[in-house]
């Protein structure tokens, strides 16, 4: 609060000053588009083959685990965020509040802006690809996910999130702003119609394939607890960067996901009876896939808190929301 006192001392009058939660001035900033995007196309800053792309930029709404969830979609200008010394990118508010950020660098960047400084090491994701159970962010040996949630031995890419998260946000005092409870969900159910999973010499795909590249229908539910990490930090879904406006197979140059470098998400995508894959965002913008010899960036993703408050900030690459 403030305190104001007159020069005779006599009168003392106390009022609070409201300091914003980011959650309330992203929602007071931004119109939630009622209808929902066409998954089939890309989203774009302009548009000249409406058959692949439109021109859906804004904030949409949906579901997740927790409720109903707003994600950023398109070619967006104002989902910038400074905190615990780095710039981030809102991919979505929460079902239950809190706000999922993906890692954006030491220095503020363009949509499409090709830079090594938006992700925070390349890696592979696993040592290990010979079986389909190493598309996990932990793994079983020999078991389609672990037997309880957030078990199993870590990825290497984990450990790269993990260590990362530890040394940035931990150890610098950021860590009671970020919180667990949202979850990032690694989805190892297979295709519908495809058989059931194997560990090996069978060909398969995961369910994000067939939402994301099939029936073009991605979503924000984790339908397997087990799946289901919940972890400070982890990585973006092949589902998140659908409804962020990304495609399989189209570039999409000009919507704020893309770095102009290659980097992982969390999705598995297909199993060939001898090396697993998972989706990756390609240097162009478009959901690619990736076995794990590939080195692609890694950009971690975190939530804040629901109630974590902004000292200054509209969104904006000039004037980017300050996290206090």
């Amino acid at each position: 609060y403030v305190e104001n006192l007159n020069t005779s001392g006599t009168e003392c009058t106390l009022y609070y000053d409201e300091i914003a939660t980011l959650r309330e001035e992203i929602l007071s900033n931004n119109q939630i588009n009622s209808d929902t995007p066409d998954f089939t196309k890309t989203a774009q800053a302009s548009c000249s083959n409406t058959n692949s792309c439109e021109m859906t930029n804004g904030v949409y709404a949906t579901t997740d685990n927790l409720g109903t969830s707003y994600y950023f979609r398109g070619a967006v200008t104002n989902n910038y965020v400074q905190f615990a010394g780095y710039y981030w990118r809102i991919i979505r508010i929460n079902g239950d509040g809190s706000i999922r950020l993906i890692y954006d660098g030491t220095t503020l960047h363009e949509n499409g802006e090709q830079s090594n400084d938006r992700y925070v090491d390349t890696s592979r994701y696993n040592s290990f690809y010979t079986y389909s159970y190493y598309v996990g962010y932990t793994y079983q040996s020999d078991y389609q996910r672990p037997f309880i949630q957030n078990g199993g031995t870590a990825s290497t890419i984990k450990e790269v999130v993990d260590s990362w998260y530890q040394t940035n946000i931990v150890n610098q005092g950021f860590d009671d702003k970020v919180v667990s409870s949202p979850g990032f969900c690694n989805d190892r159910n297979v295709q519908s119609g495809s058989g059931s999973w194997q560990m090996s010499g069978t060909t398969f795909y995961y369910a994000p394939y067939e939402r994301v590249v099939i029936t073009r229908q991605p979503t924000l539910r984790c339908s397997n607890n087990i799946d289901l990490y919940t972890t400070k930090a982890g990585l973006i879904t092949a589902d998140e960067v659908v409804f962020a406006g990304g495609k399989d197979s189209i570039d999409n140059k000009s919507y704020y996901l893309n770095i102009g470098m290659s980097y992982w998400t969390m999705s598995p995508y297909y199993y060939d009876g001898r090396i697993a894959y998972v989706f990756a965002v390609s240097f162009s913008g478009y959901l690619s896939f990736s076995s794990f010899n590939d080195g692609n960036g890694v950009r971690p993703v975190i939530n804040l808190s629901a109630d974590v408050t902004i000292s200054s900030g509209d969104g904006t690459i000039n004037n980017p929301y300050v996290v206090s």
